[in-house]
């Protein structure tokens, strides 16, 4: 029997579903804005491991050691965690490249919007055009997207504790499987001063939400942001949640998160 946390996540209000704008968020205010709490149960996936992957659910867990200890300095972070997380990418997803766009170190400091823990549920990407996407990526780093004609892409984040287990504020995904296209809407993240495109889902009571309880800092969760080729999961919602289970007096979760693009050909 499926263990699962009795919780709430906020969604995007009904309303963005239907409307010809596309809502903002950006601050705390604007979260509260244009979203709203809704009670789900997430279970367990440690309970499902062995029938869980990228293509069909849209996260996978997997091991991961890493060499670097101290996560504060970026160019640290650059210079031995990104190789690591590149290698690993291209093994678990079988992709010919992988080029890392950036990296998030989230704390359980609320000052910086852009930094704190994620409290609604959200992609990082707009599903309206990942060709676009691709391209306008490949042409940041001087490539030509006519040497990628025909290539596939995919869009993932590596999520992984630091310091200690994620025992409190874990992280929460929708299975990929259980989310209609339809109930996905575009909206701005504002948070860096400008409008980047990303999208978030409305409440349908056929999502199914999973975590994996007290992640330890040698495991990873790969997350599928977005994907060009037709027949595999496309994205893969997520969120921080309270476990209502957790221990208090547990330290408080730490984490690192690397978006990254996987060309397939």
């Amino acid at each position: 029997m499926a263990i699962g946390v009795e919780t709430q996540v906020r969604y995007l209000n009904e309303e963005w579903r239907e409307r010809a704008e596309t809502p903002r968020i950006g601050t705390r205010e604007t979260r509260r804005a244009n979203t709203s709490k809704h009670d789900v149960v997430v279970f367990d996936a440690r309970n499902r491991l062995d029938d869980l992957s990228l293509d069909v659910n849209g996260f996978r867990l997997v091991a991961h050691v890493t060499g670097l200890d101290d996560f504060t300095s970026d160019a640290d972070i650059r210079a031995m965690y990104y190789p690591e997380i590149e290698a690993l990418a291209k093994e678990i997803t079988g992709a010919e490249e992988v080029f890392i766009t950036q990296h998030v170190v989230r704390t359980e400091d609320t000052s910086d919007f852009n930094k704190a823990y994620a409290r609604f549920v959200h992609c990082d990407y707009s599903l309206e055009d990942p060709l676009a996407t691709a391209h306008k990526l490949l042409e940041g780093r001087r490539l030509d997207p006519a040497d990628y004609e025909g290539a596939g892409f995919a869009w993932y984040n590596s999520w992984q504790p630091i310091h200690n287990p994620a025992s409190r504020n874990p992280l929460a995904v929708i299975d990929a499987a259980t989310l209609a296209k339809e109930d996905v809407v575009d909206y701005f993240y504002t948070g860096y001063g400008k409008d980047g495109k990303s999208s978030m889902p409305v409440r349908n009571p056929d999502h199914e939400f999973y975590y994996f309880s007290d992640m330890a800092t040698d495991e990873l969760l790969f997350i599928k942001q977005l994907d060009s080729r037709p027949g595999y999961a496309s994205l893969c919602p997520h969120t921080s949640f309270d476990d209502p289970n957790s221990d208090p007096e547990a330290p408080p979760r730490r984490s690192i998160e690397v978006r990254m693009m996987a060309v397939f050909r």
